[in-house]
């Protein structure tokens, strides 16, 4: 007998656990979508509801489902079959008489709770770099880094080795005497690297520098091929101190093949900021002599995108249009990434290229990535807050979608305005944002839960619940008195028993007919404008309207109250009611657009329904998968940034699925939840 090797393959990756809660309990699972129970914090597969469901998603799909009580659901069934018949009107009687059935089963009453179902997983992974030196860090352990050291490379502005001309001695040696260092006036010398190998070699460019420097009545000059260390270690440190060996120059030096090669030399990663920190700009092209240069003509003649780099330019270079510091910054980001870097260095160089201009700097590390590095800088530089403002941003190029950083935002806001709730403490080692101070909700997706709620009250519709139960009461006791009549008429032919009789037919038929409209007194009794509601965010894979919402929440109704409302710019596909509302509220175009769209985009993902019965508000948006949490990151324009992420449950990550404005306000209704770490490659 041959041995089951699927079998055999499929208990041998169980042993592996995929997962852990927040107990640090391992779970075994395959792999599929999940998310963590708001109920047991254990990690279960993901079923949702679908108005088209497929067997071809990682999750589990099914048809939506309503768990409003069966009376109320039944009811407005009949009721609506009442007003507009339809082919399934021939089913009423046996509906109905299953609705009269359904009136006197006992069920329970909702539960009623203040807050929305808590998030109850954490991150319980290692921190791969720390905002707190207090805390244990990946990144710190790997490269042995000393924090004393570090500080004080921290407080070290001046180069650590210069070359100097001895007169005496006629030739050119390495100085690495700090105190000798630090009184040595020098020049600083920028070049770009494929100038100067397609027109000549290294060593022509550093006789040429030499030259230079001595004509120019220096006899000091730092160039990054002769000062800088090969050693990993030692060169992270010169890195570090790269923006104050051109602040510190007596001026930098620009070496070009020709003055064609302008365009080679600006496209380089460093040479924005070695113009940009420079006291004084001088240039040499070819055999030309040294000449003095302007940041501005610099930008003219080397800068391509200098019309976009405008601001950043005149600011430095006349003074002028003072940017803020965070507007500054950004910008200063943008103009860096635009330029090219040479391969086979730091994969995070253009951050260290960056990180001259803030105020506190990272030491490099050649092990990490960008995004680590830009972590780590926004981490140092806290009074911006940079990185607790951009993970509310929602990205425009939905490509980043799952990464935190975001260039530009969906909303049209810029990052200034966005005031965050939450606080930045570290990175991991796929690059998510660890974030402390979380408000958090679970989106509940595999069906419409059982709401307890309030309506606005009255009397008449008081009496229209109590109706039903009234006709069944006069139905009963007419039985009762025409069987009276009946057995009394047996005994005697008197008159008193036909008299019964025929008051218990009349009383017969009336409750029957009581009964027959029954469907439609539940259903106005449960009408009405909804005045509280217990909190759940619930989602529907695909497009429903606010009508169907609230029918599959609360059952159906009878007026016009609306129960649930389109959002007027809680998502991009939010519209508003114009001039032809004095009120601010949602258009159902929306709905129409929403619906029309084709259900699956490759680049924004599936369309998807959220409904938030606190707010009484639904919202139309995209993702790739159903987003299982809700965490409110911070505010902007009146409105809240809720980020609406799913799980990755190997690694205890979430991944950031959309942005959508909320109403602020509840936030409140929200549980303050552990670590969380989002944003990371997915």
């Amino acid at each position: 007998m041959k041995p089951n090797l699927d079998s055999a393959s499929t208990t041998t990756d169980r042993k592996q656990p995929q997962c852990y809660n927040s107990q640090l309990k391992p779970c075994y699972h395959q792999t599929t979508a999940r998310y963590t129970s708001s109920s047991t914090g254990k990690c279960k597969r993901l079923t949702v509801q679908s108005v088209n469901p497929s067997l071809r998603s990682d999750w589990n799909e099914h048809d939506v489902q309503s768990n409003t009580p069966t009376s109320t659901r039944l009811a407005g069934w009949l009721t609506r079959m009442m007003f507009n018949p339809s082919s399934e009107t021939f089913l009423w009687l046996f509906i109905w008489l299953f609705y009269i059935i359904a009136l006197f089963l006992p069920s329970g009453e909702p539960a009623f709770a203040i807050h929305y179902k808590p998030y109850l997983m954490r991150f319980v992974g290692q921190l791969w770099a720390a905002r707190s030196p207090r805390e244990y860090s990946l990144r710190a352990r790997a490269a042995g880094e000393d924090d004393e050291h570090v500080r004080r490379v921290t407080h070290a502005l001046y180069p650590r080795f210069l070359m100097v001309y001895n007169k005496d001695e006629r030739r050119w040696s390495m100085v690495t005497v700090d105190a000798e260092v630090k009184q040595k006036p020098y020049v600083a010398v920028t070049y770009c690297y494929d100038d100067v190998i397609n027109s000549g070699s290294m060593d022509e460019l550093i006789d040429r520098a030499r030259d230079a420097t001595l004509d120019q009545g220096f006899d000091a000059y730092w160039l990054d091929e002769e000062c800088l260390f090969k050693d990993p270690v030692q060169k992270a440190q010169d890195l570090y101190r790269m923006s104050d060996v051109y602040r510190l120059a007596s001026f930098t030096l620009i070496i070009l093949s020709n003055k064609s090669a302008w365009p080679a030399w600006g496209s380089r990663v460093w040479t924005l900021p070695e113009a940009l920190l420079s006291r004084e700009l001088r240039y040499k092209a070819g055999n030309d002599a040294v000449t003095s240069i302007s940041l501005i003509h610099i930008a003219s003649l080397a800068y391509s995108h200098h019309d976009q780099e405008s601001q950043i330019i005149n600011s430095y270079g006349l003074g002028k249009d003072p940017l803020e510091r965070l507007d500054r910054n950004l910008q200063l980001k943008e103009a860096i990434w635009r330029r090219e870097s040479f391969q086979g260095r730091y994969p995070a160089e253009k951050v260290y290229a960056l990180m001259g201009f803030f105020e506190h700097r990272i030491l490099p590390n050649a092990e990490e990535t960008e995004l680590q590095a830009l972590a780590r800088l926004f981490m140092a530089n806290d009074n911006d807050r940079i990185a607790d403002r951009m993970i509310s941003m929602f990205p425009r190029d939905r490509r980043g979608i799952n990464q935190w950083y975001t260039k530009e935002d969906e909303y049209d806001a810029k990052l200034w305005d966005i005031e965050p709730s939450v606080q930045v403490i570290g990175i991991t080692s796929n690059g998510s944002l660890v974030l402390d101070g979380c408000r958090a909700a679970t989106i509940r997706w595999k069906n419409f839960p059982s709401v307890a709620f309030a309506t606005s009250r009255s009397i008449r519709r008081l009496l229209a619940l109590a109706l039903p139960y009234i006709a069944f009461t006069l139905f009963v006791a007419s039985c009762a008195m025409i069987s009276a009549g009946n057995q009394s008429a047996s005994v005697s032919a008197s008159l008193g028993g036909s008299s019964q009789v025929a008051g218990g037919g009349v009383l017969l038929t009336f409750s029957l007919i009581l009964l027959i409209f029954s469907p439609i007194f539940t259903t106005y009794g449960h009408s009405g404008r909804v005045v509280l509601a217990r909190p759940w965010l619930i989602g529907v894979k695909g497009v429903i309207s606010a009508q169907e919402a609230s029918d599959y929440l609360y059952g159906g109704q009878i007026g016009n109250s609306r129960r649930t409302l389109y959002t007027p710019s809680g998502s991009p596909l939010a519209r508003p009611r114009e001039s032809d509302s004095k009120f601010r509220e949602g258009h159902v175009s929306q709905y129409n657009a929403a619906l029309s769209a084709p259900p699956f985009d490759p680049i924004e993902g599936h369309m998807f329904t959220l409904i938030d019965t606190v707010s009484g508000t639904i919202y139309y948006f995209r993702a790739h998968r159903p987003p299982t949490v809700c965490l409110f990151t911070g505010s902007e324009g009146g409105q809240g940034r809720f980020v609406l992420a799913s799980e990755e449950c190997s690694s205890s990550e979430l991944r950031r699925e959309t942005v959508l404005r909320m109403p602020s306000f509840i936030s409140a209704y929200m549980l303050t939840c552990d670590w969380v770490a989002l944003g990371g490659k997915p």
